[in-house]
């Protein structure tokens, strides 16, 4: 890579980071381009070299967030699909955890507020789904395994208990929460699309 691909790399990872802070220290809906660029000692021209508007950059910001837990789906183990099912689950509400409680209810008030958030939801949809898809290819889970319906319908579940949080941060702990539900309702949910050995 030449030194302009590493400048221009470097400048994005600026950008991000630098929205990154903004979000923590003035939240999602308190932040603009101008703020980012002014933060960051970068042109406001070179911001949109990069990304279309802020939303772009802060769902950038989001898949990054999210990208370990992405990445495992190709390294799944020989567990039992409940097993790397509940994983995804429980990791993917470990990140929103660690953000604390105060940036799950801006990050609540900031997606439901715009339509051009839809992305965030399509991203994670996929993301669940080639996760399902991947254990369909283990022979773990059935061909005929409805896969979007699971995938939106688990996730539904993960944002209801986001939200949920949200309301009643003080008496619902969200990753002891999608553990019991992955306890309790996973194995029946599953149950029909599991493949017998």
């Amino acid at each position: 890579m030449g030194k302009r691909e590493d400048n221009a790399i470097a400048t994005r990872k600026k950008l991000i980071s630098t929205a990154n802070q903004l979000i923590v220290q003035h939240g999602y809906e308190n932040i603009s381009v101008d703020a980012i660029v002014k933060a960051s000692g970068i042109a406001k021209g070179t911001f949109y070299n990069y990304f279309d508007r802020k939303e772009d950059l802060i769902f950038e910001l989001s898949k990054q967030r999210f990208a370990p837990i992405t990445a495992r789906t190709t390294e799944l183990t020989n567990d039992d699909p409940l097993s790397n099912i509940q994983r995804y689950l429980v990791d993917f509400m470990t990140v929103i955890a660690d953000s604390k409680i105060g940036l799950a209810r801006q990050w609540v008030r900031y997606i439901s507020a715009s339509s051009a958030n839809n992305a965030k939801w399509q991203f994670d949809v996929q993301s669940f789904e080639r996760l399902l898809m991947k254990l369909i290819d283990l022979n773990q889970l059935k061909i005929a395994t409805p896969v979007h319906q699971l995938a939106q319908l688990l996730l539904t579940q993960l944002y209801g208990v986001i939200l949920t949080w949200c309301i009643t941060s003080e008496t619902l702990d969200p990753v002891a929460t999608v553990k019991r539900f992955c306890a309790l309702q996973l194995p029946s949910l599953l149950g029909p699309y599991l493949v017998k050995k």
